[in-house]
């Protein structure tokens, strides 16, 4: 079983990207200690404490500062797409028909709660959303997209999709010191 930084066993944490908020202060101390779990999150305190010149109970204090702030929003395993069945990466922008505030949360929540979606955003331009969608076929992508589009619950106009054929980079985390300057 996984483990995260204290050396206690992997708890799933709800790994839902909070409300873009004002920006934590965040010191040379602070910033090391992120880039240190961004490159691997299963140090231990007692390693990650080494790594960064604290004693591990100010590094644990820390730590626990930067969950509770919202900056370490949980920790996981990156697995690889292809290897649980996931064939089809799908980058799908979606136009909305209809706009209304009811509209879009009916259908925010029911793509935050699919498990083939796995990223959402909402942006500004041509499409209302880009969503990152995985699936097993081809065929499959085509029942889910229809299904989205024949609810009328949901207001989608449109669903324009690009399918991926090759990661070069694929997002494993942010960057830690460039994000400071």
């Amino acid at each position: 079983m996984p483990v995260v930084p204290s050396g206690e066993p992997y708890v799933r944490r709800d790994m839902k990207p909070p409300p873009r908020t004002a920006r934590v202060v965040l010191d040379r101390i602070d910033l090391s200690i992120l880039e240190a779990l961004r490159e691997n999150g299963r140090l231990t305190y007692q390693a990650l404490s080494e790594r960064v010149g604290l004693s591990p109970r100010p590094c644990l204090e820390r730590v626990k500062r930067l969950e509770q702030k919202g900056v370490i929003r949980g920790y996981a395993a990156l697995i690889e797409p292809l290897s649980v069945g996931h064939d089809i990466i799908a980058l799908a922008g979606i136009t909305m028909r209809d706009p209304s505030a009811a509209a879009r949360q009916r259908l925010e929540r029911a793509l935050c709660a699919h498990p083939s979606v796995v990223e959402l955003h909402v942006v500004n331009g041509e499409n209302d959303y880009v969503a990152r969608f995985v699936a097993p076929t081809l065929a499959s992508y085509e029942a889910l997209t229809e299904a989205f589009l024949a609810d009328p619950g949901f207001g989608i106009g449109r669903i324009h999709t690009t399918f991926v054929l090759k990661t070069l980079k694929s997002f494993d985390s942010y960057p830690v010191r460039d994000s400071q300057d």
